[in-house]
């Protein structure tokens, strides 16, 4: 969604940097956690209009991302490489709103990555909830009306299998 806005809202900053530049640079930066390497290729052209990132997963499989207007695509199976496999259409054909969606879709290792530090993000968000009155973040950071919960400690494991910051606090007792 942010990303989407991001390109809508295209343009140069006042460094000269294009929105694409900063979203990929954004990208390497979140996402590397998650990958065996990521870059912005320095060997593809770069204009405020496309720009390339080298990646390569968890499971050793490199590619080359094209980032546009339209968003995320696979290039090629290859570090610095934009001619694709002309037997697989599907997989370089598809664009993404997002870096992260597209590595959902190519690497398992990366969701399962995901999952594990959303849990643990939720975890100290729940441990830190019990200091604030149960209160598990600010209210401008809600889509709703936060409900104050008696034991976040309780249904704890209710909110890490949704893997979703929720603001119900139902019972698990």
């Amino acid at each position: 969604m942010v990303s989407s806005i991001n390109r809508s809202m295209h343009g140069v900053d006042s460094r000269g940097e294009s929105s694409l530049e900063l979203e990929a640079i954004a990208a390497v930066h979140e996402l590397s956690y998650a990958v065996q390497s990521i870059s912005v290729s320095e060997m593809l052209p770069r204009t405020p209009d496309l720009i390339f990132v080298n990646v390569t997963t968890l499971e050793a499989q490199p590619y080359c991302l094209e980032l546009t207007l339209k968003g995320w695509r696979i290039c090629s199976l290859r570090h610095d490489c934009m001619t694709g496999d002309f037997t697989r259409l599907d997989l370089f054909t598809k664009y993404f709103d997002s870096l992260k969606s597209l590595m959902e879709e190519i690497s398992a290792s990366y969701h399962d990555l995901s999952f594990e530090r959303l849990e643990q993000k939720l975890r100290l968000i729940l441990d830190n909830g019990e200091d604030n009155n149960g209160i598990l973040a600010p209210a401008s950071s809600y889509a709703g009306t936060p409900v104050l919960c008696h034991s976040p400690r309780s249904h704890s494991r209710n909110m890490l299998a949704t893997a979703t910051l929720r603001t119900s606090c139902a019972s698990t007792n």
